[in-house]
């Protein structure tokens, strides 16, 4: 892969946050854009979306994103590297009151991810992927009325290859470490 394909999946990374965050109307004051970045040992995850306070203590939202994959030699061959969108939900349960505090939570996501992979033999498979999670962090609130808010979340579970079309590359445990900035219209 060149530098110039790798910073064109990165540009290409921001737009699902800068997407979510734009199209938020103004009459949906209850909802709550939130832009985030998650990295784990083979890649990032940009990710933007809506949340909704559930109650006080229960938090769901809905997102869409890009993952961007540089395996390296973590997958089936020498070099694994690519990706792809995908969207996924999330609930999360928190400790404190107003989404503040400790949490724990879940999230399913589903990725449609092109991976293009060298040695023995060099080509491209489309595979889509299943990643659910469990996660846990914590979260702040700050500004006007906790307008704006910071939450760290650390998670772990599994990537599932559930269709391939091509030959099979890596799957397996994954743990990401993440950011999120959300915003209270």
């Amino acid at each position: 892969m060149t530098p110039r394909s790798t910073l064109s999946r990165w540009l290409l990374a921001a737009v699902p946050t800068i997407a979510a965050l734009a199209a938020v109307p103004a009459q949906a004051e209850q909802f709550e854009p939130f832009g985030e970045i998650r990295g784990y040992p083979s890649g990032v995850i940009f990710t933007g979306g809506l949340g909704l306070p559930l109650s006080n203590n229960y938090y769901g939202s809905l997102h869409a994103g890009y993952n961007v994959a540089e395996r390296g030699n973590n997958g089936e061959f020498d070099d694994e590297s690519g990706g792809g969108f995908g969207f996924g939900g999330t609930v999360d349960r928190y400790f404190g009151p107003n989404q503040t505090g400790w949490f724990a939570g879940g999230r399913l996501e589903l990725f449609f991810l092109e991976i293009d992979y060298r040695g023995p033999g060099s080509g491209t498979s489309d595979i889509t992927v299943f990643q659910p999670t469990v996660r846990g962090g914590y979260a702040w609130r700050f500004g006007n009325s906790g307008q704006y808010g910071v939450q760290l979340a650390v998670s772990a579970g599994a990537e599932i290859n559930v269709a391939t079309s091509g030959p099979e590359v890596g799957e397996g445990a994954i743990v990401l470490g993440g950011v999120s900035f959300t915003f209270k219209p």
